[in-house]
């Protein structure tokens, strides 16, 4: 039982952690694929068409952003020096604005990589040029002035995803990034939740598999309990059963002195009619005959199958009067039946009654009560015959004898 029980849980714990290792793989397949799409969009879709929408910003003459919307060469010269023409205060609120909308940081840097503008929020504020900046150093000199270009770089234990692109106009830069961890924590949250679903779910399964296992292993403890204890055609109790109880009986019988009675039945013939009709249909037989038998004793009684064809009957605080007469009774009912469903099988019953004597040992008690079966037989069959206590049998007897000689030669040798 101890070898089942450890069985029984690591076969609860094995399904349990196949089932998590399963929901894990799937988790970080999900989470990966998710992570590498929301990437993709940003690098490919948002960074460049935000930058696209305010470098075109830039130019619309219609915001006012410079003074000098066309500044001459002269003018332009000085421009990356001095902001010349530009309404720094506006710039710098419309950056506000399209962070708010857009979720992005922008920065604009001129040709010398002063930052001109950026938003209260951007990885370069309280900086004055990119190159104070490490991680912007290898970045300024792979940026290409005729397209725009994409950039991943690590700032502050983060990654930020970097769209740079080159206004001739100006001679500026204009630089959109988003921080990876920001934009992926939904789906990073998502994923956790994920993690205490998968392991809330692989504790239920495992509850409910260490349950189901628990629940089928009483089953089958009952069921074998069953078998071992009752027969399994009638389901009276079986020679083993007997054996355990018979010995309790006979015990409370004489503490208490209560009398204590047997029967013996025996269906005749029953041979031969297995030999004509086969097993299955006498099976179906003695089948009823034990439903006969339960359903007319008491639930102090014991109803045994003592072998293929015999049943014993125990009836506790039972004279031997009555319990000839409940006998009697049974052989009347179980002929009924035969007489009813098996009228060709030529069957019949016989039946011997002794009672508990209290010199009785169990082999005394149920050699006499055979005893009283093959004086019933012997007289036709179909009959009920009573043995009183203390009849004692050839074999007893002997028994008896050889102990008596064995004394007498004790004494002999002691003289």
């Amino acid at each position: 039982m101890e070898h089942f029980l450890e069985l029984k849980r690591k076969l609860a714990l094995t399904l349990s952690l196949a089932i998590a290792f399963a929901l894990l793989v799937a988790f970080v397949i999900n989470y990966s694929v998710s992570k590498v799409s929301i990437i993709d969009g940003l690098v490919n879709k948002q960074l460049p068409l935000t930058a696209t929408t305010i470098s075109s910003d830039l130019r619309d003459q219609r915001l006012g952003l410079f003074v000098n919307p066309s500044p001459s060469a002269y003018q332009k010269q000085y421009l990356s020096e001095i902001n010349y023409g530009l309404d720094q205060e506006k710039l710098n609120q419309l950056l506000e604005l399209y962070q708010k909308q857009y979720g992005h940081n922008i920065y604009l840097v001129n040709s010398k990589w002063q930052i001109v503008a950026q938003n209260s929020q951007s990885i370069v504020n309280g900086n004055s040029n990119l190159h104070d900046i490490s991680a912007f150093r290898e970045l300024t000199q792979n940026i290409n002035k005729k397209q725009a270009s994409s950039f991943e770089l690590q700032h502050r234990d983060d990654t930020y995803l970097v769209n740079a692109r080159y206004l001739p106009e100006l001679d500026w830069y204009l630089f959109v990034d988003s921080s990876a961890s920001k934009a992926t924590a939904n789906i990073r949250q998502a994923f956790y939740l994920n993690l205490c679903v998968g392991l809330f779910a692989t504790l239920t399964i495992f509850w409910l598999t260490h349950i189901a296992i628990s629940r089928y292993q009483w089953q089958i403890k009952q069921k074998l309990s069953d078998m071992s204890a009752s027969d399994s055609l009638t389901g009276l109790a079986n020679r083993y059963t007997f054996d355990i109880l018979i010995g309790h009986v006979l015990a409370n019988a004489k503490r208490n002195q209560t009398p204590v009675s047997l029967v013996l039945l025996d269906m005749d013939l029953m041979k031969s009619a297995i030999m004509e009709h086969g097993h299955v249909v006498t099976d179906q037989l003695i089948q009823a005959v034990g439903q006969l038998i339960k359903k007319s004793i008491r639930a102090s009684d014991v109803g045994c199958r003592w072998n293929e064809d015999k049943f014993l009957i125990t009836l506790n605080n039972c004279l031997p009067e009555k319990a000839t007469r409940i006998a009697e009774s049974l052989r009347l009912s179980v002929n009924d039946y035969l007489n009813t469903h098996a009228q060709t099988m030529n069957l019949n019953l016989s039946a011997g009654v002794t009672n508990y004597h209290v010199n009785d040992t169990v082999e005394t008690l149920v050699e006499r009560i055979e005893r009283a079966l093959v004086h019933a037989q012997s007289q036709d069959n179909n009959k009920v015959m009573y043995v009183q206590a203390p009849y004692y049998t050839p074999t007893y007897m002997t028994r008896r004898l050889n102990n008596k000689l064995g004394d007498i030669k004790a004494v002999q040798m002691q003289a």
